[in-house]
């Protein structure tokens, strides 16, 4: 059985990163917010369905994900939104 992987945009919530003062604040929010977000995919044995392949340092992150995938990572209020590619 194969498995298939869409590429998404998924775009994290950024209103707790205003708070921050300066941009190296900011990409430190940002980087924190990746490993969190990847732990609770591996937590939720999510680690076949969605895999983060990179991020930006504005909280755009490209992940690879079938649509069960997709549907968890809507879920989480972490994500602002999640947009094909």
């Amino acid at each position: 059985m194969t498995i298939e992987l869409h590429t998404f945009t998924v775009t994290l919530n950024h209103s707790e990163a205003t708070a921050y003062k300066s941009l190296a604040e900011h990409r430190a929010w940002v980087r924190t917010a990746v490993s969190v977000l990847s732990e609770a995919l591996r937590t939720a044995g999510m680690g076949a369905e969605a895999r983060l392949r990179g991020h930006d340092r504005c909280g755009h992150l490209v992940v690879e994900a079938t649509d069960t995938g997709v549907d968890f990572l809507r879920t989480l209020p972490a994500i602002v939104s999640v947009e094909v590619h």
